[in-house]
């Protein structure tokens, strides 16, 4: 007789898709070093970018004290969402992501720099103010393609869940530091600002693989003309368009209590304490439940959850129209807060289906939806409270609204398998 073991036998399919379909776990992604590298500089890169929008405004205010300029010095951050950041993705595209993220950061982190010449005409403070702005959006698309670069399959929309959760985090801290060192001194915020900036940048370095970008020189057309293609693709893709559509939708629900926070809180006869809560509570329930989950609810299962739970937020935005007291309105922020959960599976599955070479243009015209689906509904309810209504009415009818955006999102959400044929269409092609 043999002593020789039987060899295994090979995994089948139904082996390979339980183990893609398991949970993941948080390990793996910080386990990876270059993962690990790339959230910290993420951070870093965030809470400076938080950081600088309170300074400038303070800068703005101490200097003019003009109450007009102060909010267009904070509200300037958004601008490019209008046309610019299109424009940007596909210059991103040209180039190796990490070398457009490193750019941007000591780009950002000079520009700042010159917020501290003393006597600047206000002037020239927005002008850079606005430069500093310009950069974000091609950041923010180069910063999503690296870490689809980094990571695959369900380790992607972990990573994406702990970079959401380090956003929100990055986004208090920045703000409480913003406004406690612009307190003191708005120049000294904007030296540790600078710094954030220049120490992300040699991390992103340092830290990130050098990967070259797939387009080639020769291959080039005219910036607007890839910037068309890439807004072709997102429109002509059906899971792009719809997944896309979907978070514009989502954010524009559920950024409202966040947004309108400084009316609840007065409309309650509160003030900025109040204010302060509401929108902390937002981001502290959007931090745990979206990490909860992507790690503890399978993949498939987040999936076919995705339909349902579209409609968490409209449920808790309707309640409004109670017109609950405080406890009610932090009840309401936090359903909000939850409702951003499928942000992670969402945005995993954007980034997984676009084509490499392809990520700078189609997630910069995602992102501009975003903002301004977010700047849009908050504006609108902020007008219609100009007018007399009462926030919670207004709030309350805007989550009405929401079941019928809800459902149109959703009534023709693309399958697992039109979503899976949309990943291997993206994939690069396997080396001979």
């Amino acid at each position: 007789m043999s002593n020789q073991k039987p060899s295994p036998a090979p995994a089948g399919p139904a082996d390979e898709a339980s183990r893609a379909d398991r949970r993941p776990r948080f390990s793996e992604v910080f386990g990876d070093r270059e993962a690990a590298g790339f959230l910290a500089a993420f951070g870093l890169s965030n809470a400076g970018a938080m950081l600088n929008r309170v300074a400038v405004t303070a800068l703005v205010w101490n200097a003019t004290g003009s109450e007009a300029l102060a909010a267009a010095a904070f509200a300037i951050s958004f601008a490019p969402y209008l046309g610019l950041a299109q424009v940007l993705g596909a210059v991103v595209d040209r180039y190796a992501y990490r070398t457009v993220m490193v750019v941007c950061d000591l780009l950002r982190a000079v520009l700042i720099a010159l917020l501290l010449i003393p006597n600047l005409p206000v002037p020239v403070m927005i002008v850079i103010v606005f430069a500093v702005a310009s950069v974000q959006p091609a950041y923010n698309a180069a910063r999503t393609a690296t870490l689809a670069q980094i990571l695959t399959g369900d380790r992607l929309a972990v990573a994406i869940a702990i970079t959401f959760s380090t956003s929100q985090a990055a986004q208090i801290v920045g703000y409480l530091a913003g406004g406690l060192l612009s307190a003191v001194d708005p120049h000294t915020a904007l030296a540790v600002n600078a710094v954030l900036f220049a120490v992300s940048g040699v991390a992103i370095l340092g830290l990130v693989r050098y990967r070259p970008t797939v387009n080639k020189r020769e291959e080039r057309r005219h910036v607007l003309s890839e910037t068309a293609d890439g807004l072709r693709l997102l429109r002509d893709n059906k899971v792009l368009r719809t997944v896309s559509i979907g978070i514009w939708g989502l954010f524009a629900l559920t950024a409202v209590p966040e947004g309108v926070a400084v009316l609840w809180s007065a409309h309650l006869g509160s003030g900025a304490r109040t204010q302060g809560l509401i929108m902390a509570v937002d981001a502290a329930f959007a931090v745990v439940a979206t990490l909860v989950f992507t790690r503890f609810i399978r993949p498939s299962l987040r999936h076919r959850l995705i339909r349902p739970l579209a409609f968490l937020a409209p449920v808790f935005l309707t309640a409004a129209l109670l017109d609950p007291p405080l406890a009610g309105v932090l009840i309401v922020a936090a359903g909000a807060g939850v409702s951003t959960m499928l942000m992670a599976p969402m945005n995993a599955t954007l980034a997984q289906c676009i084509p490499d070479g392809w990520r700078g243009r189609v997630v910069a015209a995602a992102n501009s939806g975003l903002q301004l689906s977010q700047g849009l509904a908050i504006a609108g309810i902020g007008l219609v409270v100009q007018f007399g209504v009462p926030v919670p009415y207004v709030v309350g009818v805007w989550g009405l609204i929401g079941f019928g955006i809800q459902f149109l999102v959703t009534r023709n959400w693309p399958t697992a398998e039109e979503i899976e044929d949309a990943r291997t269409a993206a994939a690069p092609p396997v080396a001979a």
